[in-house]
């Protein structure tokens, strides 16, 4: 029961403009990157563009994708009115990434991967393994389940620690939720180098290739 990509396209039209400013761990992610000499890096589920911008801002290579073609569009802009350039590419996570094996030294995702059942998850977890090379640098970030518990709209569990929300703009959308050590377990190939929660809502995960 994985959501439709016109599910998110329609978000984006809606309230593509929700996210103004880069997570300031995001900020840090990239000069971390900077002062190990890291440079290409994918923002997998970039979103309007917030963290691909400020990455290119910081003349990291970077590559945006998205399943929303009004995602990819906003980030265009965004990039255009900065005068930055970056690759756009609109694919869908479900699916086998469309890059080659070790074409990245990092990999960003911020509150996307989650947004599928558990079986898809593993799936997209393989592929950015498969993408990142051995030395490169991963920040993934997943909602707590606490985060779910306090969502004011209704959910079903479809799965065991999967939630579709059955109201609300993320209406029919599935959210798979990890405690830290089944999140850093997904990643048999890094080694977790630092795992917080950030407030009391947000996991963030960052790691290296082994």
């Amino acid at each position: 029961m994985d959501a439709e990509p016109t599910q998110w396209e329609k978000i984006f039209q809606q309230d593509g403009h929700v996210f103004p400013e880069p997570r300031l761990q995001v900020m840090q992610f990239a000069e971390g990157l900077l002062q190990r000499g890291l440079t290409s890096v994918l923002d997998l589920g970039c979103g309007n563009g917030r963290h691909t911008v400020h990455m290119a801002q910081k003349g990291l290579c970077v590559f945006g994708m998205d399943n929303a073609p009004t995602a990819l569009r906003l980030t265009r802009e965004w990039l255009g009115r900065e005068r930055l350039a970056a690759g756009l590419v609109l694919s869908d996570m479900r699916r086998a990434l469309p890059f080659a094996s070790d074409a990245f030294d990092a990999v960003l995702s911020t509150q996307v991967i989650h947004h599928a059942v558990l079986a898809t998850v593993l799936g997209t977890a393989r592929e950015i393994e498969r993408v990142v090379r051995k030395g490169g640098i991963i920040m993934i970030s997943v909602p707590l389940r606490k985060a779910i518990e306090e969502d004011s709209n209704e959910h079903e569990e479809i799965e065991p620690d999967t939630f579709v929300p059955t109201s609300g703009t993320e209406k029919g959308l599935p959210h798979h939720l990890f405690t830290p050590d089944e999140l850093s377990s997904i990643f048999p190939q890094f080694r977790v180098t630092d795992l917080q929660v950030s407030g009391e809502r947000v996991m963030v995960l960052q790691a290296i290739k082994k």
